[in-house]
């Protein structure tokens, strides 16, 4: 028997001897007057006994065998090595049925020491901003470069919605150009819409350095579609995407890797058809406060692919040729003037084909070579 159990005993004897009433009893004890009465009632049956918790031998009804956290301990060591604790749990009991408490399985992780720690960094002082009140206002974009399937470096370009975020796009690539980050910002056109904003940093494809500020494609597109470039000068100014990417790499590399998912077709299909879908907008996503989405209708198929591809401009010699990485091409075409001086656009499309367009019209282009300059002489 504790001390607390034995002046338990020695309290409600004196109640049960007449020393004391019931009410000065359970002052005493700092307990109702009912439960004096309950205890006195087993005193008075099991003597001494009665004043211990009833309880007291019993086996917890959520005791763990012995065999059973082995087993966890080994399939976390052995599989679920590279997973965070909630995570980790949330497969052990999806896909191996363990009925275990997440207290326990914390103790359990830290005694054997399979707990994966986050690096720790000093804290700043932050300004909080509130969440934009409509869908499609402002879409924070990104891109993410890491060793997604374990070995290859891969980037992953994507944008988040700053009312819900809902991620209305995002996918793997082998490097962060301008031609991949336009076929996102396409792919979120053709998905949800036109946004209002996009809030990016300052990156060279998306315009935010000085150098290539004049040159910027996916400024010129998103200007196109009437959609305003925003420049972050930090990156915790978009931390919402960039939290974005540390549960990506949290989740989705242990996920792909028990998946065997090696290559960029296969991530993709499982990031855009599985994960995002059925785990980030069903776990991660809030309700915007304004109902009213703020994404314009999208322009046709065709409209996009003029829009969404690499434009350079190019000036007409006064003999109809262009140049274009140090080779001549002849302006073919039925044109009642001269176009010297004039302006040709050169339009490069993701799908390595490419066109040459006056006044928004297609024109043609031939290659001005040596060997058609000596029978043109001749």
């Amino acid at each position: 028997m504790t001390k607390s159990e034995g002046f338990k005993y020695r309290i409600v004897e004196q109640f049960l001897s007449g020393k004391i009433n019931r009410r000065e009893a359970a002052e005493i004890l700092e307990m109702k007057e009912r439960n004096i009465s309950k205890i006195a009632r087993r005193i008075e049956k099991k003597g001494f006994l009665g004043a211990a918790h009833g309880n007291r031998g019993r086996k917890p009804w959520n005791t763990f065998e012995i065999d059973e956290a082995e087993a966890i301990v080994k399939l976390v060591k052995d599989k679920y090595y590279d997973f965070n604790m909630t995570h980790c749990l949330e497969l052990l009991r999806t896909n191996h049925e363990a009925k275990i408490s997440y207290e326990f399985f914390r103790r359990l992780c830290h005694k054997v020491g399979t707990v994966k720690r986050k690096q720790k960094r000093r804290p700043k002082i932050r300004k909080c901003r509130v969440r934009m009140q409509s869908e499609g206002m402002l879409l924070q974009m990104d891109g993410s470069h890491h060793a997604w399937n374990g070995r290859d470096m891969w980037v992953l370009i994507g944008a988040i919605d700053d009312a819900t975020s809902d991620v209305p796009h995002a996918e793997f690539f082998k490097r962060e150009g301008t031609m991949e980050c336009l076929t996102v910002m396409r792919r979120i056109i053709e998905k949800k819409g036109i946004p209002l904003a996009m809030y990016v940093d300052k990156a060279g494809w998306a315009g935010g350095c000085k150098k290539k500020h004049q040159t910027s494609q996916f400024q010129r597109a998103c200007h196109e579609m009437g959609t305003q470039v925003l420049f972050a000068h930090s990156p915790e100014a978009k931390g919402r995407i960039e939290r974005f990417w540390g549960t990506l790499q949290d989740r989705l590399i242990p996920e792909m890797r028990i998946r065997n998912i090696k290559n960029i077709e296969e991530a993709n299909q499982y990031l855009q058809e599985d994960f995002l879908p059925n785990y980030w907008k069903k776990r991660n996503t809030v309700a915007p406060v304004s109902k009213q989405s703020k994404y314009r209708q999208q322009s046709k198929k065709k409209e996009l692919e003029e829009i969404f591809c690499v434009k350079e401009i190019r000036k007409v010699k006064r003999d109809h040729t262009i140049q274009w990485h140090k080779e001549t091409y002849r302006v073919l075409g039925p044109f009642k003037r001269s176009l010297a001086g004039r302006e040709i656009e050169l339009r490069f499309y993701p799908n390595e084909k490419w066109k040459a367009f006056f006044q928004d019209r297609e024109v043609q282009l031939k290659p001005f070579g040596m060997k058609e300059h000596y029978k043109l002489v001749a």
